[in-house]
């Protein structure tokens, strides 16, 4: 005989613990879900909850879309310090470069801004821009510092001291 939670989902017979709901207690007959308890027969005990029902997270469904990357089109290389040899994929749309965690392109430096640049791959171009960083972005040994400069493969630029080299697909 199968057997249902107090909110109708259907439970295997060994199971005290709905999987869906992750509430306890179960009514043999669906027929009776959302009667009051003088229309129905009392439902069978409610197990205790488990230390295991405790620490379950909670489930949320993510939508398909929202896991689709933007396409790759191109990638750089940490040519410098202690991270020299490092690669980040740069993907179409916005790519954020600093030394924040949150960044696409983590550049761990003390004179990289957290938020220190943004690499923008639109249209089968690609603009640099410098995001109000402390130390500046320089783009291919030019000294003088960049406010937005499109780049093309192979171009090299600084954040603050590390040079990063950029290649398009």
């Amino acid at each position: 005989m199968s057997k249902f939670c107090a909110n109708g989902h259907q439970m295997e017979d060994s199971w005290d613990l709905c999987p869906y709901c992750q509430k306890t207690g179960y009514v043999a007959d669906p027929s009776k879900l959302g009667k009051t308890k003088a229309d129905s027969a009392p439902p069978m005990p409610a197990a205790a909850p488990t230390a295991a029902a405790a620490v379950i997270p909670a489930r949320k469904t993510v939508v398909l879309a929202d896991l689709q990357k933007a396409a790759l089109v191109g990638w750089v290389v940490i040519m410098d310090g202690n991270d020299k040899g490092k690669d980040f994929r740069i993907r179409a749309g916005q790519n954020s470069l600093g030394s924040d965690s949150t960044c696409d392109v983590v550049v761990s430096h003390p004179t990289v801004s957290g938020k220190h640049a943004s690499l923008r791959a639109q249209d089968g171009k690609f603009f640099l821009t410098d995001l109000d960083s402390t130390n500046g972005t320089y783009l291919n040994r030019d000294e003088k510092r960049i406010a937005r400069e499109e780049i093309k493969d192979n171009d090299q630029f600084r954040l603050g001291e590390v040079t990063l080299k950029f290649k398009c697909i």
